[in-house]
């Protein structure tokens, strides 16, 4: 039968699937205990443990048409897959296919756990470039072992191409199965026989054993083959008489159920994301593989660099990670939540900084094609507070610091930030020009050092440490040191201010001392609509009268004083025209009541914590966020509730990593 028939031929007969059919996900691996072969026949004992693996191991129900996704990642990758399969049927030469194919059922990755690859895969003969077994037979029933190049063809399909075959056959053990015997007598049971040929010899010695696995496999050499009729039904002659019908069971490219995993390290990324104001920090690794099994699941994959990672310290190419994850609900081609990291390979710790900001700024600092001035500056303010590679990043401060007298629209291209900033520092008393004519100020090399260093604090050790340093206020101090109304911070919380700034708080505070108590302000009387001036002020000059003489029966007759009677003091705020005719009483207008909000935005924040944001207008509040975010010396304070407990609280926009609609 031709091989494009096969398939249509199983999908003409669909039956639904048994009750007792189970997910298959490992290749359970018979074998033959080594005492049973000293009191019995040899080939025997072979072959009825090999018919034993095609009634149990052979592959029973008709599976959809799969891509086999789980060879992908060996195809981006362009590794070579060591693998295991039991040898299900062959296909004969005809017109499409020259030198017929081997049917491998259930070929699975071969490390400590055999975790099956695909359920089914085919292997051209002509694919097969050496056979490290001369006149190697195989039977229906057999384990065969080899080493595949994979290949992409069709829609986004894979399979396997040039391989190598190591042994075909047996297992034998003790209490597991431990040796591939391949030379057992299969006695007429056989149905190929391969053979090398000098020009496999050749590529062999030539290209396989010096690791040039390219050249191994464009060379045109394969191994000859031999067929035999087979003794045993067709595969799909065997699916059709099982009547088990069809299964639809696809192995995805990450499980469902949590695993561990371990990767390597390529490097970290501030990568730019839609919807997101600033960038965000992602760990590039590549060589991601199912720890117990070896499986490889992704040749790269961008991990969120989470406060699980950083806890990990600075992290070097080539080092080795393990973590926790499962298949992402929506999809099994992406990881969901990743926990639980662990540093396999052994080496110094340097701690990373905890501010979101910082560690933006180490990422630029690592790699200066992703960088921000800010950031960068951020995250060396912090290093060289905690005495981290101090000697690099002095150096390089060194090196780009200005030789010459900057004007501020020089200063302000150079540590790239708006000319105002530069404008509002100097206002503050935070830095002074050296040279001033007219409408030009020039500033030296110790005043760009201070803006950068400024620009860049946004935790409280570098604050400290700049405090220690230069004339500089945080909200916190001046709230401290002139007991004024706390605002909104800047930057996580935290405003830096100039000395000018602070005497100005101190200031104000003396001049709200002196004011007078609110008691003796006048309080303010409104006219209503419905009452003519004339009617009010005779209510307030009766309602004078009638205190002044409670005011006199209550104090104690004394000799009388004489003073003069003075009219009550009214201050109008909206003049209100007399009415001659009499009117109606006019109704009570409500006054509006605020529309409750109808949106809740779910926040996530850097340091995994997720808050509810209740708004009217969703949209408009999301563009809020993110233009108050993308504001490099404004910071903006939201008040949200924890997303579990329902508590309020305050948050920063700078700490919003993810929004998204409840």
């Amino acid at each position: 039968m031709k091989p494009e028939n096969l398939k249509k031929l199983l999908h003409q007969n669909r039956h639904k699937p048994s009750k007792n059919h189970f997910k298959e996900d490992q290749l359970n691996i018979r074998y033959i205990k080594i005492n049973d072969l000293k009191t019995t026949n040899k080939a025997s004992a072979f072959n009825i443990e090999r018919n034993k693996v095609i009634d149990e191991q052979l592959n029973k129900y008709m599976h959809p048409n799969s891509v086999h996704i789980r060879l992908k990642p060996y195809f981006d990758s362009g590794t070579w897959i060591k693998w295991i399969g039991v040898l299900g049927d062959v296909t004969l030469p005809n017109k499409t296919n020259l030198n017929g194919s081997l049917l491998i059922d259930k070929i699975s990755c071969y490390s400590d756990k055999v975790e099956i690859l695909d359920y089914h895969a085919w292997l051209n003969i002509e694919n097969i470039k050496y056979i490290e077994h001369h006149n190697q037979q195989l039977a229906i029933g057999d384990y065969i072992e080899g080493i595949s190049q994979v290949k992409q063809y069709g829609q986004g399909k894979y399979g396997l191409a040039a391989t190598y075959i190591k042994k075909a056959g047996m297992f034998i053990g003790t209490n597991k199965a431990e040796t591939l015997v391949s030379t057992y007598d299969r006695q007429d049971s056989w149905v190929v026989e391969l053979n090398n040929n000098n020009l496999t010899k050749k590529n062999y010695t030539e290209n396989f054993l010096n690791k040039d696995l390219n050249e191994f496999a464009s060379t045109g050499a394969h191994v000859d083959a031999k067929f035999q009729p087979s003794r045993y039904e067709k595969f799909q002659q065997r699916l059709q008489k099982l009547q088990q019908g069809e299964s639809d069971d696809v192995l995805p490219l990450v499980d469902k159920s949590k695993k561990k995993y371990t990767a390597t390290v390529v490097r970290s990324h501030a990568v730019k994301i839609p919807n997101i104001a600033h960038k965000m920090p992602q760990l590039e690794v590549k060589d991601v593989k199912v720890a117990d099994s070896g499986r490889l699941v992704f040749a790269r994959y961008s991990l969120p660099y989470v406060s699980d990672i950083k806890k990990l310290g600075e992290l070097q190419t080539d080092d080795q990670i393990s973590f926790f994850s499962e298949a992402a609900p929506s999809s099994s081609n992406s990881f969901n939540m990743v926990t639980n990291f662990e540093l396999l390979t052994e080496h110094d710790f340097i701690p990373l900084p905890s501010n979101p900001n910082a560690f933006l700024g180490y990422i630029m600092w690592r790699h200066p094609e992703e960088g921000e001035s800010t950031y960068i500056a951020n995250y060396q303010n912090w290093a060289l507070a905690n005495q981290i590679h101090t000697e690099e990043i002095n150096h390089e401060i060194d090196s780009i610091r200005p030789t010459s007298n900057l004007t501020e629209l020089e200063l302000a291209n150079n540590l790239n930030i708006d000319q105002k900033l530069v404008g509002n520092a100097r206002k503050q008393g935070l830095v002074n020009p050296v040279t001033s004519n007219g409408l030009t100020r020039r500033y030296d090399s110790d005043a760009w050092n201070l803006l950068r260093q400024v620009i860049g604090a946004q935790d409280s050790t570098t604050i400290e440490q700049l405090k220690q340093i230069y004339p500089i206020y945080t909200t916190d101090d001046i709230v401290k040191k002139t007991g004024v109304d706390r605002r909104n911070g800047l930057h996580c919380s935290i405003n830096i201010y100039g000395p000018k700034v602070f005497d100005l708080f101190k200031t104000r505070k003396t001049v709200q001392d002196l004011l007078p108590n609110k008691t003796g302000v006048v309080t303010k009387r409104e006219i209503p609509v419905n009452k003519s001036l004339h009617e009010v002020i005779e209510k307030a000059e009766a309602e004078d009268k009638e205190k002044q003489v409670q005011k006199q029966e209550t104090t104690p007759k004394t000799e009388p004083e004489v003073t003069e009677q003075k009219k009550p003091v009214i201050k109008f705020i909206k003049r209100a025209e007399p009415k001659t005719q009499p009117t109606e009483p006019q109704p009570k207008v409500e006054e509006p009541i605020p529309a409750t909000a109808n949106s809740t935005i779910i926040i996530s924040t850097f340091a995994d914590e997720k808050f509810d944001y209740a708004t009217d207008d969703a949209k408009k509040a999301i563009a809020d966020i993110m233009a108050a975010a993308e504001k490099t010396m404004v910071n903006k304070m939201l008040p949200v509730k924890d997303h579990t407990t329902g508590q309020p609280a305050i948050i920063s926009v700078k700490a919003i990593m993810k929004m998204e609609l409840q």
